[in-house]
């Protein structure tokens, strides 16, 4: 399930992207998958010449362009269509270039497209799709500190689960301290997830580690929405140095793991079906055209 919809025709200027040319998604910066797509979008020449007038200023008077090689001949074109999608946190869009031959030698590559829209959830429902919350919180991190705290455990959990770990979350309000126990090889780890936009304080540490003794289990991690205060590694080498070994991951490195783990597939037969509201929209331009050969 994708956090972005797919009835919605925004323009992509108005979404942030800007670029046509970039090959990352504007959320997550992940490398974009790229599908072919068929053409059902007709081409507005009229547009794409009064677009292309408005920078005769700088083409033909300050870089000297020859004229023959700026004016369009708008008898001549060719268009591809690319869907692109982000597999991490599921954001795509529909990107049309539009290549016209000017009427000598030059030609001049015109983008038109439209963008998936971030669904607006409700990030205190406890029974949100975990798989929705965790693609959404890649496009929106800054959201991290709006999440219920029994999600940021489920998306916790779900995260380490992808890592190979059974996982049990122990639930809301009712943990002694720990809110999720993980265990690989007969192995048990105690994990505190706090949403926190203060940097987590160094006795909070100590507390879990009186929380993994008293649960008979050997070995924490600590998972923070913020960061830890000065003092805290030191804190977590002796510790370990007494057998009770804290791992620390603050919100950048969350993100990161988070990031590594989650994936968003798309079935490539059936993104037409996905598409179906789009197909018979006007796209809207990047207001962006280049040459394509060197001038």
């Amino acid at each position: 399930m994708s956090p972005f919809e797919y009835n919605y025709f925004g323009s992509p200027l108005r979404s942030g992207d800007d670029n046509p040319h970039s090959t990352t998604c504007i959320f997550c910066k992940n490398e974009l998958e790229v599908y072919s797509l068929h053409d059902y979008w007709d081409v507005d020449l009229k547009e794409i010449y009064t677009f292309h007038q408005l920078d005769k200023k700088l083409w033909n008077d300050e870089l000297g362009i020859d004229k023959d090689m700026w004016e369009l001949d708008l008898s001549r074109y060719c268009c591809e269509v690319y869907f692109n999608h982000c597999n991490k946190c599921g954001w795509w869009r529909i990107l049309k270039d539009v290549t016209v031959w000017a009427k000598e030698w030059q030609l001049w590559q015109f983008f038109y497209g439209t963008v998936g829209r971030l669904k607006k959830l409700d990030l205190h429902n406890v029974k949100a799709p975990i798989t929705e919350i965790s693609k959404y919180l890649l496009a929106k991190y800054k959201k991290r500190f709006d999440l219920h705290p029994k999600l940021l455990e489920d998306v916790t959990g779900m995260v380490f689960k992808n890592l190979g770990y059974e996982v049990v979350v122990t639930g809301y309000s009712n943990d002694g301290g720990i809110d999720v126990i993980l265990e690989k090889n007969n192995n048990q780890i105690g994990v505190q997830v706090k949403r926190h936009k203060n940097k987590i304080k160094v006795n909070q540490i100590r507390e879990l580690t009186g929380a993994l003794f008293i649960s008979g289990i050997p070995k924490g991690i600590f998972v923070t929405t913020s960061d830890f205060q000065r003092g805290a590694k030191k804190v977590v080498q002796t510790l370990a140095g007494k057998g009770m070994p804290i791992e620390l991951i603050n919100a950048k490195r969350f993100y990161d793991i988070l990031k590594l783990t989650t994936q968003s597939q798309i079935d490539r037969e059936n993104i037409r079906d996905k598409l179906n509201k789009v197909l018979n929209t006007k796209l809207h331009s990047y207001k962006w055209e280049n040459p394509m050969n060197s001038l």
